[in-house]
């Protein structure tokens, strides 16, 4: 494997498995399909978990309506800052194209909707503190996955000042890139860490394959999207841009966008 990689960045997988759970999903979502504040629907705190583990409703420990069935006030000013970020109608009800959307697998870093819609960074900004960093492969890693890693390391590499050179020692690498069990496929497909915790973990449940694939997961694609944030970017509303965090089986998205490129740029402060 080659010794000298460019650039590192936590990839927050986006990998869903097969149709099976794929319906499953769906089927929960579907459940709350044309609901609106008053009702009292069984499973609906679910709901609201969701949203709360992806930066919409507040982490309160003394908020007992996070464990509620009830389509309260809390569950529609959540649903409305998820619509207002990613561009749908602000109705604060439950309809298709929030439900759809909400099905879909996706990263699992949180989004930060008080911020701007495109790029956007983790809270504080973290960042490194030097464009020489090390990455290292834990022996998770399945082999057909170090060529697709190394590649969407050295697209980063192409648009920044980032090189990366490979640890010899897991354990002492700025980047750390694994497969780990998570929530099984086709919900969480990758978790990518900000600078300068540096883990990327790619759910190993999920359909992981090279290129379109039906019902897998492109490995170089999700990469992309997760080194991203491993060098401190967090999501954006900008659909075309890798940093967008949902994805589907079957879809290569490789190509870095003028959106991801500006919003690295805006956090280091260089110039190509």
């Amino acid at each position: 494997m080659a010794t000298k990689v460019f650039l590192c960045i936590t990839l927050l997988a986006f990998l869903f498995n097969a149709s099976a759970e794929n319906a499953s999903e769906s089927e929960f979502f579907n459940n709350f399909r044309g609901s609106r504040k008053g009702d009292n629907i069984e499973g609906i705190s679910k709901l609201k978990k969701y949203l709360q583990d992806f930066g919409y409703i507040n982490s309160d420990p003394s908020n007992t309506n996070i464990t509620s069935n009830s389509f309260d006030d809390l569950l529609e000013s959540a649903l409305k800052k998820y619509q207002s970020y990613y561009n749908l109608d602000v109705t604060g009800d439950l309809d298709d194209n929030t439900l759809s959307l909400m099905s879909q697998p996706r990263c699992g870093v949180p989004d930060f909707p008080a911020e701007r819609p495109d790029y956007t960074f983790f809270r504080g900004r973290p960042k490194w503190w030097t464009y020489d960093l090390t990455v290292g492969f834990a022996p998770s890693v399945r082999q057909d996955a170090y060529l697709p890693i190394t590649r969407a390391i050295q697209s980063w590499g192409k648009v920044s000042p980032f090189k990366c050179s490979l640890s010899q020692v897991y354990t002492n690498a700025n980047f750390k890139i694994s497969f780990v069990p998570k929530d099984g496929p086709g919900k969480i497909l990758a978790s990518g860490f900000a600078p300068r915790d540096g883990r990327l973990q790619f759910d190993q449940a999920e359909n992981w394959v090279n290129g379109k694939v039906r019902y897998g997961y492109d490995i170089e694609s999700v990469a992309l999207h997760e080194l991203g944030h491993l060098l401190g970017l967090a999501h954006t509303d900008v659909k075309t841009a890798i940093m967008y965090p949902y994805f589907s089986t079957n879809f290569v998205k490789n190509q870095l966008q003028p959106d991801d490129i500006q919003g690295l740029k805006d956090l280091y402060n260089y110039t190509p």
